[in-house]
């Protein structure tokens, strides 16, 4: 019989012993309440709830002896006075409410001026009634989850969330208050991120999609679609009335490769349609710039559909990159093929497409960076040969020689793709499939505020930034509180 080894002796770990005794003291409160016939499920639930009031407990004190009784205190350089009046205000941590009181302070020598609350700059409060641990898991989580699924979620892993609509509104103020600071946050984020080791090469682009958006009525048709007729008692104002419309939304991306084509890391990024592309395409471009300063020769690659306002991202690059940055702009390749060549396929070739041309226009644009030339050339041949007019063929045909005609030196894909460089937009697409995930649900629709700020989260997110940027965003709303001498 072979001998079993003896265990490995683990190495003492830090408050080991404080964890044994901690441990012990639960597992005696879990016999007394439960007796020996408990399961196993109940003996961790019950230990659970116990852990989670022991936390509460600590979150409470913690709160308490963050409130001040001075007659004066100092916030940044300026001295506030404790005012007679006090304020209860109930704060949500994620092991449940606080109701805690404490004195109002206002500005010395300030008559009428705002008033502040030392507890909540002291521990940074967020959207003034989430700790900050708490409001970090609800953003994160809102990257991901709506208001109902957020609080579900919370419940289920042990937390003690608030109300859904107290999350929501929380969240919402919070995801305003990054938007308005995403370039600082994001520039904080470049400051302790790390490039992956082995990238070859720089693929960026923008791209749209659709979001559905609630929109108020015109004023006269607002008016209109009001009921005229009141009933005798009391009836809550209606809302204004709105309608939906489709927006279309922006997003872009950077990603890096290795010398395989094999996807390093990808940054993304979002913003709602009443955005300024040039606004988001800097936020790109700053990310390529920060990728360049430690990787000079490293090719840059602007891949992306051939809309006009799409141009607001060379144009970016061209600003804030070095004059001898390897830059190059490619049309994607699949929007080339999928969109126009195989529309000529399916017109004029025989069904099912015998001759293979489909598989013969990508062959030849990856063989040879002219063969966009001959393709052209073969397209005006075929125009002519073309019986009929306004035909399923003319059509096709005039739509990708209209497509191709100003953009061919934009769709020289061979030499790039012999080096394992992008010609495809497959990041940026993604990013748009992603986003779409979380803004497009059944029956879904958006107000400004709330699409803006959730695109922000969920770009942070899926970049994995948002650690790095919720230290510096959590940072900014906690500020020393001393006694003023």
């Amino acid at each position: 019989m072979a001998s079993r080894k003896k265990p490995k002796k683990q190495p003492k770990k830090p408050n080991s012993e404080l964890v044994r005794k901690l441990a012990a003291m639960i597992k005696q409160k879990v016999d007394e309440q439960l007796g020996p016939d408990a399961t196993f499920e109940q003996r961790r639930d019950l230990e659970a709830e116990l852990m989670r009031d022991v936390l509460w407990q600590r979150e409470d004190d913690d709160l308490r002896e963050s409130v001040s009784e001075a007659d004066v205190v100092e916030v940044g350089g300026r001295r506030y006075a404790r005012l007679s009046q006090r304020s209860s205000a109930t704060y949500h941590g994620r092991w449940g409410p606080h109701t805690i009181e404490e004195a109002l302070y206002r500005e010395l020598g300030v008559h009428n001026g705002p008033t502040i609350k030392p507890l909540e700059l002291c521990v940074g409060m967020i959207a003034r009634r989430l700790t900050p641990d708490f409001a970090r898991i609800a953003g994160e989580l809102s990257a991901d989850l709506n208001s109902r699924e957020l609080e579900n979620i919370l419940r289920v892993v042990g937390m003690r969330p608030p109300s859904r609509s107290l999350l929501e509104k929380r969240v919402k103020l919070m995801s305003a208050d990054i938007v308005e600071d995403v370039d600082m946050l994001e520039a904080a984020s470049r400051a302790v991120e790390a490039i992956p080791p082995g990238v070859a090469s720089i693929s960026c682009g923008l791209d749209r999609f659709s979001v559905r958006m609630a929109e108020q009525l015109d004023a006269d048709l607002a008016e209109a679609a009001r009921p005229k007729r009141r009933l005798a008692e009391y009836v809550r104002k209606p809302p204004p009335p709105k309608e939906h419309h489709w927006r279309k939304a922006w997003v872009g991306s950077v990603t890096i490769p290795d010398a395989e084509g094999q996807e390093l890391h990808t940054w993304r990024y979002a913003a709602d349609a009443g955005e300024d592309v040039r606004k988001l395409a800097e936020r790109v471009a700053a990310d390529v710039a920060w990728i360049l300063r430690s990787h000079p020769q490293l090719p840059v690659h602007v891949v992306q559909d051939a809309a006009p306002e799409l141009r607001a991202l060379p144009e970016a690059l061209a600003r804030v990159l070095p004059s001898d940055a390897k830059v190059r702009t490619l049309i994607d390749f699949e929007h080339l093929t999928s969109n126009y060549l195989d529309a000529v396929v399916d017109a004029c070739e025989p069904e099912g497409d015998p001759f293979n041309m489909k598989s013969w226009y990508r062959g030849e644009l990856l063989r040879d960076d002219g063969a966009i030339e001959r393709i052209w050339r073969g397209l005006l041949e075929r125009a002519k040969r073309l019986p009929g007019r306004d035909t399923t063929a003319r059509t096709a045909v005039a739509a990708a020689l209209s497509y191709i005609r100003h953009r061919k030196p934009l769709m020289r894909y061979a030499s790039s793709y012999a080096a394992n460089l992008p010609i495809g937009s497959g990041a940026t697409e993604s990013t748009c499939w992603t986003m779409q995930r979380r803004v497009k649900r059944p029956a879904q629709s958006w107000e400004v505020p709330g699409l803006r700020g959730t695109l922000a989260l969920r770009a942070l997110v899926i970049s994995k930034r948002w650690r790095a940027v919720w230290a510096t965003y959590a940072a900014v709303h906690r500020h020393e509180v001393t006694l003023a001498h």
